[in-house]
């Protein structure tokens, strides 16, 4: 059996004083398939990331990923069409230098994703809503530890358990 989890929402940003889906994101033409490494006795899991395909035969990832890893908004990777068509990713081509964050938030009021979606947007980080409890958050190298350390605070405080989703450094340190 295969779980296939095709991402829900457009990514948002910050425009003119409110999240607004990003405009190269909601215009994205393709899904790109990435599979995730299996684990002992579970299914195969998919997860379906918007993108779009670039001249040169690679993808960019228009998506926030929220169970993949060392895969980020931005990324260029190398595809393939499977034979059912389907855009499969092989591996990455290009390190966009951005940095995933996924929080679950401990609420389970319907709109408690809001005020940190708005603040992390207003800093700059680009959100995926997957759940009104879960968000996918992607930021600029230069955020990231101002985003690692509102997070770290917020878990502290029982608002929200995080992870990142880069376990590995951008490779020009």
């Amino acid at each position: 059996m295969t779980d296939y989890r095709q991402h829900p929402s457009v990514v948002a940003h910050w425009l003119d004083g409110s999240l607004q889906p990003l405009p190269e994101a909601l215009e994205a033409p393709e899904t790109i398939w990435f599979a995730l490494p299996p684990e002992p006795g579970a299914e195969q899991m998919w997860e379906g990331l918007r993108g779009r395909v670039e001249t040169d035969g690679t993808a960019t990832v228009l998506a926030v990923p929220a169970y993949l890893y060392n895969i980020n908004f931005g990324d260029r990777v190398n595809v393939m069409r499977s034979e059912e068509n389907a855009l499969v990713a092989t591996g990455l081509n290009h390190d966009a230098l951005n940095f995933t964050f996924r929080a679950l938030l401990n609420s389970d009021e319907p709109n408690s994703w809001q005020p940190l979606a708005t603040d992390l947007a207003r800093l700059g980080c680009i959100v995926d809503v997957m759940s009104p409890r879960f968000l996918a958050i992607s930021c600029s190298e230069p955020l990231s530890q101002d985003v690692a350390d509102k997070l770290f605070t917020l878990q502290n405080n029982s608002v929200l358990h995080y992870e990142t989703g880069r376990t590995q450094l951008p490779s020009h340190r």
